[in-house]
């Protein structure tokens, strides 16, 4: 069961760069057509790059024999190998890239999914807006019991049952602009416990990263809740216009979901940050990140990147499970010195890492750079930032239902000052989500430029 879990983490996490429309020169390691029509004088451009920014640079092999790679992701693959504390560095295509962090765009159904261990069903975790999966009716909560007509917990018994079949696609030419999909009919039971069964195929899909802006009544007065999966540059106005409502609804109190939040860019944690804590911490330390013996480090300052609307709060509830990463840890630890902050739900996944993205021909090279910190100095959360609160992501409603177990703890957390009661986190189910929206690994973003924001 597990191998099949594995196999099925296709986490394409969303990473980019502050300075990243100012400084494309500098994230250009060469694309020079010499170069990159040689493998083995792209290898060496890799380990050029790798050496003057690589993080753990001192741990490189240098008896490596480049010329016995056939693709930088090989030889990148070696230097994880080699250095077992890197479980983040990864490679895609520039395409790819830029789909995910310019144009907001995956390929795929257009949901997020868990795997139930216990009903080997799928769980929809989320939809997105003007998806296939969204047009044929899926929403959260929803569990998917057939694909294809067969029924999940017979194939899921199988250890060698291969996902592709409903997964994957045929890509018709090398730069993935043409592809083959087929239809597939999904059968789900709704939460009202109707049965349906509708077809649908992949395609491009907009991530909108806005899941659920909501004002709930309580009483301690209004409590503003926040659903934000992932901190990529699009999302900007979106979150100037949540917040924007919040002070409208003159909210008292702030409940952010990042439960499936895998990280992003820096710029977007930071403005984040910003609208959260607001007077609170502008011009402070956001984040002071260190680079390896070759770069000089440099400091980030809480920025509200240019957006007009904020709190200013001095407490706030973070939602988070294990596929909270990246961005969502460096967000969580960098209010932590000037706010009170909380956590419901589960651990997060552990990266206290980040990476400067570079432009290797048609590749972009996503490898840790430097380590991030706040600003009393602590980033030492490799294993992942423990909750106050534990509590179950059961998945048992739409955003904001009171049968959501983690908003409901959040909730009796802001209105009687402590956790409702003691719950085991080695008993709490943690599924992994199976969506194909798109990154290898965890991480966050580092700007180019090393002056104050």
């Amino acid at each position: 069961m597990l191998k099949i879990i594995n196999m099925m983490l296709l986490f394409w996490l969303l990473q980019g760069c502050q300075e990243q429309e100012n400084n494309q020169n500098s994230q250009v390691i060469t694309i020079d057509e010499q170069v990159c029509s040689d493998q083995s004088q792209k290898n060496i451009a890799m380990w050029g790059y790798m050496n003057d920014w690589y993080l753990w640079n001192d741990a490189l092999d240098q008896n490596t024999v480049l010329e016995d790679f056939q693709s930088v992701e090989d030889l990148l693959a070696d230097i994880k190998a080699k250095n077992p504390i890197d479980r983040y560095s990864f490679v895609v295509s520039k395409k790819e890239s830029d789909d995910v962090f310019v144009n907001a765009q995956t390929f795929g159904y257009g949901m997020g999914n868990s795997i139930d261990a216990i009903t080997h069903e799928l769980v929809v975790n989320f939809v997105y807006e003007f998806s296939n999966a969204q047009q044929i009716g899926l929403s959260r909560g929803d569990r998917i019991t057939h694909i294809a007509g067969q029924k999940l917990s017979a194939l899921l018994s199988n250890e060698d049952f291969d996902w592709s079949a409903f997964w994957d696609t045929i890509y018709l030419t090398q730069d993935k602009t043409q592809y083959q999909t087929q239809l597939v009919s999904f059968t789900w039971r709704k939460l009202d416990g109707n049965v349906v069964t509708q077809e649908m195929t992949q395609s491009m899909v907009t991530t909108n990263t806005i899941f659920a802006t909501k004002v709930i009544e309580s009483a301690i007065g209004k409590i503003g809740y926040l659903v934000y999966n992932s901190f990529i540059d699009p999302s900007s106005e979106d979150l100037n216009q949540a917040f924007a409502y919040f002070k409208t609804q003159n909210v008292d109190e702030l409940i952010v979901d990042l439960r499936y939040n895998h990280g992003g860019t820096s710029r977007m944690s930071n403005q984040l940050g910003s609208q959260i804590a607001g007077d609170n911490v502008l011009g402070q330390v956001y984040n002071a990140p260190t680079n390896n013996a070759n770069h000089v480090s440099d400091v980030e300052i809480f920025n509200l990147n240019n957006v007009e609307h904020y709190l200013s709060l001095s407490k706030v509830v973070f939602i988070t499970t294990e596929e909270s990463a990246s961005g969502s840890e460096v967000l969580i630890n960098s209010l932590k010195p000037f706010i009170e902050v909380k956590l419901v739900g589960q651990k997060t996944y552990g990266k206290p890492v980040g990476m400067r993205t570079s432009q290797l021909c048609d590749e972009m090279i996503f490898a840790i750079t430097h380590h991030n910190h706040n600003a009393d100095g602590y980033g030492d959360f490799f294993d992942g930032i423990a909750v106050d609160c534990p509590a179950i992501d059961s998945v048992a409603g739409d955003w904001g239902s009171a049968n959501d177990p983690m908003l409901s703890e959040a909730l009796y957390l802001f209105e009687n000052g402590q956790c409702s009661t003691a719950v085991n986190n080695d008993v709490i189910q943690k599924n992994k989500l199976i969506t194909k929206p798109s990154y290898g690994d965890l991480f966050t973003a580092k700007p180019f430029n090393t002056s104050v924001l």
